[in-house]
């Protein structure tokens, strides 16, 4: 029987291992990818948004005179997890949860953990979205963006309004590829705007304006061009059917591309919670205590992006509160002689 089980090896994840190490508690995690999966998933030799102290876990880890690159982080998350001898298992997906009397059971691929408590910082990306139109099958489109240069040269259509799409954007025209951007807002610009109005907005789909700024001065150079309000009906052997609508008329034409990148986002994947009964709210994310981010069935936690947090800072935090919350009531279970 551990104390905890720690789901999924991201900042919050690992920051939840690290103060569990220091509180002294029995934990294992689980991990069914790589270290620190989702940070893995950037494109190579990119540089995060967020600056190292928002993202690193030992502070004075990271490079102080500007922002970290993803290698940089990931070569800070492998160091902790040798120096903290923070127990990984790799290849354990947790498949089900089950609250069993005063624990919690948790099945994974092959084998049975049991724990007084779970932190499922299992991350907000785990169900890809997908175009959902004829002809669109993994040999022409990708979910993912790793790098550019095996598409120099080519016709590359990205499709997405958000970050991930205008990076990619970004990346592929450094290398010369023809490249067209495809969104369905009528304004590349809109979600900046409405942040900077104070009107309500998704940060998770807005381009942040560090990105957006260059992704226009490549399009004003003729580097990249960005079709608004337009979406994919179709993808073909060599081109993509694009329809697109402007002052009210709609039109249909057929855009020859080599390749697509769907970058449309990420939903998380709640089936875990769901296999414990952890309620889920409207917008797809678990209900839990603001306070101590406990779902809706004893001793289950949440942290990270499969929370509401969108930034990794605030996810370390939040994993940091929960270990704090566990070991408390592990000290109070021991005093009551539980």
């Amino acid at each position: 029987m551990y104390d905890l089980i720690i789901v999924g090896s991201g900042p919050a994840g690992l920051a939840g291992a690290l103060r569990a190490r220091e509180c002294g508690l029995d934990f294992v995690m689980l991990e069914r990818a790589a270290l620190a999966n989702t940070v893995y998933s950037y494109p190579i030799g990119d540089v995060l948004f967020s600056t190292s102290g928002e993202v690193e876990i030992d502070s004075g880890s990271l490079p102080t005179d500007r922002k970290p690159t993803r290698e940089e982080l990931l070569e800070h998350y492998r160091r902790l997890v040798m120096r903290a001898k923070i127990d990984v298992r790799f290849g354990e997906e947790a498949q089900s949860l089950m609250h069993v009397d005063d624990h919690l059971l948790v099945h994974t691929t092959g084998r049975e953990f049991r724990s007084r408590a779970v932190l499922a910082a299992i991350g907000g990306f785990g169900r890809r979205r997908l175009l959902n139109v004829p002809g669109e099958d993994e040999s022409r489109v990708s979910y993912r963006f790793i790098e550019a240069h095996g598409f120099a040269f080519k016709k590359v259509l990205v499709i997405g309004g958000g970050n991930s799409a205008a990076e990619a954007a970004l990346f592929l025209a450094k290398v010369g590829a023809d490249v067209t951007l495809a969104i369905r807002r009528a304004d590349i610009r809109r979600g900046v705007e409405a942040r900077n109005a104070g009107e309500p907005f998704n940060p998770r789909a807005a381009i942040k304006p560090w990105v957006l700024d260059p992704l226009e001065t490549a399009a004003r150079e003729g580097k990249i061009r960005i079709l608004t309000s337009s979406e994919v009906l179709e993808v073909r052997a060599g081109s993509a059917i694009i329809q697109s609508r402007h002052d009210g008329v709609s039109t249909t034409f057929d855009l020859k591309c080599d390749h697509i990148f769907a970058l449309i986002g990420a939903d998380p994947e709640t089936a875990l919670l769901e296999s414990a009964g952890a309620r889920i709210a409207d917008d797809g994310r678990p209900v839990y205590s603001e306070e101590t981010f406990e779902t809706t069935i004893p001793g289950l936690f949440v942290a990270g992006h499969i929370t509401r947090e969108v930034h990794i800072k605030n996810a370390i935090r939040a994993a940091r509160r929960v270990i704090d919350c566990v070991a408390l009531r592990l000290e109070q279970r021991a005093a009551c002689g539980a």
